[in-house]
């Protein structure tokens, strides 16, 4: 009672309250000011809940995948996330080498020197080459949308390319914290030496997950990523294909961990398991 007394006398309305019109006006007043204090205090904390972010907690699965082949103490604390409105800021399209520790794998305990290399086209237009492994290349593309997608993979070792349609979604322009994009793709498989010669194809469904945002600690230092989850299903030649592979971008950086494979076609064709994990060594 006192707060509206208060603030009828600073509106300027100086009844006495012992009068009857005055004790109306002011519990009029006073339920006027509660009745908009409270929607206001729920816009204000949606706004700052809208400003900070949602909290997604690792899924015990992914947790249990990426600390056998990150390492235990790599991924932490689930961070606020929000909406990938600009994909160049977590995945720069800068020409740049990095070192990247290998944590799992038939290499575990090397470094790879691994990157981002660009080439122009007649049009003028920049290609660019996603260095996975000192085998593996995956070609990345500009969407008019401004999405980062992947069309073709090239694995030197085995002398293939894979290419697939529609494209691989890499970083998806939009997706919001949870979000999960489904495509079906045909698989073709051509040889480097010969590539009118293809002895394998198939079909994939395709999945990728905005999982969340999470404090990741590597060599180069700690640093909140985002992490996108690709899951294929389906079949190639003779081999039944069910892979994950997991990437963490961190912004104004782009891919500071991974879990992807070492040699594609030995996993997607031979069924060999080339699982992998790397961390950042450096900036």
């Amino acid at each position: 009672m006192r707060e509206c007394h208060t603030f009828l006398l600073r509106s300027g309305i100086g009844w006495s309250l012992t009068s009857p019109r005055a004790s109306a006006m002011h519990l009029r007043s006073c339920s006027f000011l509660r009745l908009a204090v409270v929607p206001l205090a729920i816009v204000l904390y949606a706004v700052t809940a809208d400003a900070q972010g949602v909290v997604l907690p690792l899924p015990p699965a992914d947790q249990q995948e990426i600390a056998a082949k990150l390492g235990p103490s790599v991924v932490g604390a689930a961070r606020p996330s929000e909406a990938i409105l600009d994909v160049s800021a977590y995945f720069p399209l800068q020409p740049k080498t990095l070192p990247f520790q290998v944590t799992a794998g038939k290499y575990a305990g090397n470094t790879q020197e691994l990157g981002l290399k660009s080439a122009l086209r007649p049009s003028g237009s920049p290609a660019w080459r996603f260095r996975l492994s000192p085998s593996l290349a995956g070609f990345i593309t500009v969407t008019p949308n401004g999405d980062l997608i992947m069309p073709s993979i090239s694995d030197y070792d085995e002398g293939v390319v894979v290419m697939s349609t529609p494209a691989t979604p890499f970083v998806t322009k939009g997706m919001k914290p949870g979000d999960s994009v489904t495509l079906s793709q045909a698989v073709l498989v051509n040889y480097l030496d010969n590539p009118s010669k293809q002895d394998h194809s198939g079909n994939l469904t395709t999945t990728q997950t905005y999982v969340g945002t999470y404090q990741v600690t590597v060599p180069a230092g700690t640093f909140d990523a985002v992490l996108l989850r690709l899951h294929y299903d389906g079949k190639i030649g003779p081999a039944n294909v069910k892979y994950r592979s997991w990437y963490f971008f961190a912004r104004n950086i782009g891919v500071i961990a991974m879990i992807t494979h070492e040699q594609v076609s030995a996993a997607w064709i031979y069924h060999t398991d080339t699982t992998t994990g790397k961390v950042l060594a450096r900036r």
